[in-house]
């Protein structure tokens, strides 16, 4: 047989054994977020490339706004092998490895550039080996912005102003130990239950970033006031099983980690064009929005008392000097 005659017989083989090798199939992600959040963008956009680059032969169906269960059962889940992909915030995801609460530490990024910085590369390949540890593979991380803080009664312009006010936060120990260190009162609520909790009263705020205010439509349940606080970045990742991961083929492996890196750009992409339009939604409605008069005080009192105090809560010094050297960062030296 000439070369030209079994030229297309040898691509129709290949492309046969491509397509066997991503056998038609159907994953399921869960969303802790609604779908018009960056928790939603950054699932949409990774159904998108799937289902893209494989013709539709596999699907991935979204179920948004916690159809799933809370994050944490979902990421229980996700690591038990039952559900493949789940988006969550990262806080829901420490109770299953320590060391991922790094990224909580009060003060660790001062901008965008760096928390850019401290997920990708090297510094994102030490937090994979981490989750890959406990069961999970980061295929992104979801951008979501500061937590600024909001609250139903009164401007916070100063550490002073936080007294006496009741917040709900995840259950994250560096959190809690964060809001106690600033002077408020922190409690711990689900996500599910935070909309009806300041709704009813029950917290008279909570912290979140523009566009996931807006999309859990926080202006609807007493959040007249928020201030730009910017002690601590929202990372919401975007996991998926490990056990999962390895059943695959090496192509279809390959396929789930380009997804990831396309939905991690594609959310940066949107927390960067539509956090200022979000904000002036929010403003335009009613929201008053202040900055802070002392924040290196806040800071301060991040680095004095949080740092120390959850330290091994978060696998320990030489664990976070690890994770600041990755990052081109200088060792922490309390």
């Amino acid at each position: 047989m000439s070369f030209k005659k079994l030229l297309p017989l040898t691509l129709a083989l290949l492309f046969a054994f491509a397509t066997t090798a991503l056998a038609a199939e159907t994953f399921k992600v869960a969303v802790g977020d609604p779908e018009d959040s960056e928790q939603g963008v950054a699932a949409n956009a990774f159904k998108k490339y799937i289902e893209e680059k494989t013709n539709g032969e596999v699907k991935v169906d979204c179920f948004f706004a916690g159809a799933l269960g809370d994050e944490s059962e979902a990421f229980r889940n996700v690591q038990k092998g039952t559900l493949p992909f789940a988006v969550g915030g990262i806080a829901n995801l420490v109770p299953f490895e320590k060391r991922l609460g790094l990224l909580t530490l009060p003060y660790l990024f001062d901008n965008l550039d760096e928390v850019v910085a401290g997920t990708n590369g090297k510094p994102a390949e030490l937090l994979n080996s981490y989750a890959v540890k406990a069961g999970f593979r980061v295929l992104a991380w979801t951008y979501t912005d500061f937590r600024y803080i909001s609250n139903s009664k009164k401007p916070i312009k100063t550490m002073a102003d936080m007294q006496g006010l009741k917040f709900r936060v995840p259950q994250s120990a560096v959190l809690i130990a964060s809001y106690k260190a600033f002077g408020g009162s922190p409690t711990p609520i689900s996500w599910a239950e935070t909309f009806t909790a300041l709704q009813q009263g029950v917290v008279d705020g909570q912290c979140y970033g523009y566009i996931g205010f807006r999309a859990m439509k926080f202006n609807e349940a007493n959040q007249k006031y928020l201030t730009e606080v910017h002690y601590t970045y929202q990372l919401q990742p975007l996991v998926m099983s490990e056990r999962v991961y390895r059943k695959m083929s090496p192509e279809m492996q390959k396929l789930v980690v380009e997804a990831g890196a396309y939905a991690q750009e594609e959310v940066l992409k949107y927390q960067k064009e539509n956090g200022d339009a979000a904000k002036a939604d929010l403003i335009a409605g009613g929201l008053i929005v202040d900055q802070l008069e002392d924040e290196a005080l806040w800071k301060k009192a991040a680095m004095e008392k949080v740092w120390p105090e959850m330290a091994d809560f978060v696998g320990g010094k030489d664990a976070i000097n690890e994770y600041l050297t990755a990052c081109g960062k200088a060792p922490w030296n309390n």
